[in-house]
């Protein structure tokens, strides 16, 4: 298989993300001290003001970590799961408007990675995902442990894509397609009913591998997409 990445964006929003976490524990701490040191409820308003921009600001220094700062990363993750494919097959990680694209015999595929665990299921009635487990409520919080909403994140990504095509004039006729894989060890799939792709990570390659025997995409049409999107190494 070969492989876009964007190593540059990679490194800058590793550094980014150490910035944020810096920052955030800084004001942190600013906050507590302030408010510890100026009781009198004059005063103890500054030390809301510190603290609720840096509560904001480590939550996303948690979301910036969890994607950027800790290894392996998502596109690690993604990159491992699909070792093996042959050459036919390009993996472009944050190089097509999208963070992880697949592009070979199987068509276009969108992969959306999810570090959540517990169990997973569809909501038919009400069109969404359900997580049971996974954690408590405060890991879900503060530790960004809980799911978020997967049919948005599709809808997106799928959006996404398209734009960035259209910008590029890139033409691709087909819908891409998107597979959500979970790589959390303590996640349990029950979606079957669902109206996406849902696998465990250790479980992609196998589904592209079998995928690509009922595939109705011509070499062409891939061929000429891969032609068109960033160059692989």
């Amino acid at each position: 298989m070969k492989i876009s990445i964007n190593n540059k964006r990679i490194d800058r929003n590793k550094k980014l993300a150490q910035i944020t976490l810096y920052g955030s524990l800084a004001l942190l701490s600013i906050g507590f001290i302030w408010t510890i040191r100026n009781p009198e409820p004059s005063k103890i308003f500054v030390g809301y003001l510190i603290l609720i921009p840096a509560f904001l600001l480590v939550q996303v220094s948690i979301y910036m970590a969890n994607r950027w700062g800790k290894s392996p990363r998502p596109d690690e993750i993604v990159a491992q799961a699909l070792k093996g494919l042959n050459d036919k097959y390009t993996l472009y990680s944050y190089t097509t408007g999208i963070p992880h694209l697949l592009v070979g015999p199987v068509g276009a595929w969108i992969i959306n990675p999810y570090h959540q665990s517990g169990e997973i299921s569809y909501d038919q009635s009400k069109k969404k995902y359900i997580q049971k487990g996974g954690g408590n409520f405060i890991s879900k919080y503060f530790s960004q442990e809980g799911l978020p909403n997967i049919t948005k994140d599709v809808a997106a990504l799928k959006k996404d894509f398209i734009a960035y095509l259209e910008n590029r004039s890139i033409q691709f006729e087909e819908d891409p397609e998107v597979i959500n894989i979970f790589y959390s060890e303590n996640t349990l799939l029950k979606t079957n009913n669902a109206p996406d792709v849902n696998l465990k990570s250790e479980k992609l390659k196998e589904f592209i591998r079998k995928y690509v025997k009922k595939t109705k995409t011509s070499v062409e049409i891939i061929e000429l997409l891969q032609k068109q999107l960033p160059m692989a190494k």
